[in-house]
C-alpha cells in the first residue's frame, strides 16, 4: 500500500496521501494496533500539516467566495470556499455554489464574446425541483438564484443566465426535471 500511495501522481491540489503514508510507516500500523492514540496527538497531526498559503490577491486574480452544503454521515454543513470563480460560473445555468456571484465583465466578454445568449434557462441535470426562489413575472439580474434541484442527495443551485424578467416559469416544488428542460425563460429588459 505505501508504495501504491508513493506512485500516486496527484497535480492541482492537496489529498490526504501523505497522512496515510505516515500512518502506514508507523510503528503501531507495523504491529496492527488502531493508532487512535496518533490520531488525536494534535503535535504529530501538525506535522503532517500542509504550508498555509499566502492569498494571491497581489497578483491581481478576481476572487469569489462559494458557498457549497455539503452531507458527512447524514449531518449539513455549509463550507465557504474564496478562490477563482469556477470555470462553469459563464455557463449558462451554474451550479452548486455561485451564490449569485459572478465573474468580472471582461471574463464574461471573454468567454461569450459579449453576446447574450438566449431566454431559456435549461436546467443543467437530472433530479427533482427542491426549491423554487422566483415567480414569474419577477424582474431577476444575472447570477440570480432561480431554483434549487435536488440530485443524488445534494442541493444543485441553479441561477439566471442574464436579467431580465421570468416570462415562464413552467417548475414547481417537486417536479421532476430531466437534463435540458426548461426551468425558466427570461426575457431580456429593454
Amino acid at each position: 500500500m505505501l508504495r501504491a500511495l508513493s506512485e500516486y501522481e496527484i497535480e492541482g491540489l492537496k489529498t490526504l496521501i501523505p497522512f496515510h503514508q505516515a500512518i502506514m510507516a508507523s510503528e503501531q500500523w507495523a504491529q496492527a494496533q488502531t493508532c487512535r492514540d496518533l490520531i488525536e496527538d494534535r503535535a504529530w497531526l501538525k506535522t503532517l500539516a500542509f504550508e498555509k498559503v499566502a492569498p494571491a490577491d497581489e497578483d491581481g486574480e478576481e476572487k469569489v467566495e462559494q458557498t457549497y452544503t455539503v452531507e458527512v454521515s447524514g449531518k449539513r454543513f455549509d463550507v465557504k470556499v474564496i478562490g477563482a470563480p469556477p470555470a462553469y460560473a459563464d455557463a449558462p445555468a451554474a451550479v452548486n455554489g455561485t451564490n449569485g456571484k459572478k465573474p468580472a465583465r471582461s471574463a464574461r466578454a471573454a468567454s461569450h464574446g459579449g453576446a447574450g445568449g438566449g431566454d431559456t434557462l435549461a436546467s443543467p441535470m437530472q433530479g427533482n425541483i427542491f426549491k423554487v426562489l422566483v415567480q414569474q413575472g419577477q424582474t431577476v439580474q444575472e447570477g440570480a438564484l432561480i431554483a434549487i434541484i435536488e440530485a443524488m442527495k445534494m442541493e444543485n443551485e441553479i441561477t439566471a443566465h442574464k436579467a431580465g424578467v421570468v416570462a415562464e416559469l413552467p417548475i414547481n416544488v417537486g417536479d421532476p426535471v430531466t437534463s435540458g428542460a426548461t426551468l425558466a425563460v427570461i426575457k431580456g429588459v429593454e
